[in-house]
């Protein structure tokens, strides 16, 4: 399972060896912010290429002595549980990247590439939106969107399988009782048309029926004044209330300055060599 996590990588960029693909700048002005933010590492999604195939060495494996140890010391973990026949897997390693920056002037940009999905989006100050993402669907096809936003509102293209909208069919027995409903519906029209009286109705009730209605309510189904009274009481608190405020603290402001981070780190998925085999013949 790929595990993509921001702050971990932000603390491998640290620790790795320099690169110089590897940028991060803060407390940047709006113009210098804009010369990154114009020329990002890539433009366009793509997923993370494939770099090497590892077999997964055990800790009580006679070549883990030999092997690197790295970050797992000879343990390995998939879906919460660790790996008791690692023999049956395989350690793909794909190479990472991500991107991100601001101007503090509602622009921006960012961008990253996993092994399972990417995307790019960037937003100019004018408010217009532009992006692209891909990944691969459950039945590992790779799906690619393209989506922009403007004063047009929100547009999107892309290879989702389309739905054929049809009218829905009625089976025969919903059928007959629509016809059915329509038809009572339509007598009781005309029976109505008939008397166009509007009072007819309540000229038929029983002359006690509002006294019988009204015994039947319970003694205390409405007291307007309780309402009243409890609304008051309400807004007493409020106004009394030491710790109830209206007003809000004004927003520390400042010159707008901006950031730019860019970063390239590999990461693995466990997987079953039968997978990895299925995968290869379906590519």
């Amino acid at each position: 399972m790929l595990s993509f996590v921001t702050a971990i990588a932000l603390v491998a960029l640290a620790s790795a060896a320099p690169n110089p693909e590897n940028i991060f700048k803060l407390d940047l002005s709006p113009e210098e912010a804009q010369k990154y933010l114009s020329s990002p590492p890539f433009t366009a999604p793509q997923l993370s290429p494939k770099t090497a195939v590892l077999p997964l060495v055990k800790y009580n494996d006679p070549r883990f002595r030999t092997a690197e140890a790295g970050p797992t010391l000879g343990h390995y973990w998939k879906n919460g549980k660790e790996i008791e026949n690692p023999d049956d897997y395989v350690e793909e390693v794909y190479d990472a990247a991500q991107f991100h920056g601001q101007d503090g002037l509602g622009a921006y940009v960012y961008g990253y590439e996993t092994p399972e999905s990417a995307k790019i989006e960037n937003r100019v100050r004018s408010g217009d939106v532009t992006g692209a993402y891909e990944y691969k669907s459950g039945r590992n096809k790779l799906i690619k969107v393209r989506y922009w936003a403007d004063h047009d509102g929100f547009h999107q293209e892309d290879n989702i399988p389309k739905v054929e909208l049809k009218p829905v069919e009625e089976a025969p027995d919903v059928k007959a009782a629509r016809l059915a409903h329509e038809k009572a519906w339509k007598e009781a029209a005309e029976a109505a048309a008939q008397q166009p009286d509007p009072q007819f109705a309540l000229k038929n009730l029983p002359k006690d029926y509002y006294q019988q209605t009204l015994k039947a309510l319970p003694a205390n189904y409405y007291q307007p004044q309780v309402a009243a009274s409890a609304e008051v009481r309400q807004k007493r608190e409020l106004a009394y209330d030491p710790y109830y405020s209206t007003t809000t603290e004004p927003e520390p402001t400042g010159p707008p300055r901006g950031f730019f981070y860019s970063f390239r780190y590999p990461v693995s998925i466990l997987k079953l060599k039968t997978e990895q085999l299925e995968e290869d013949v379906s590519e």
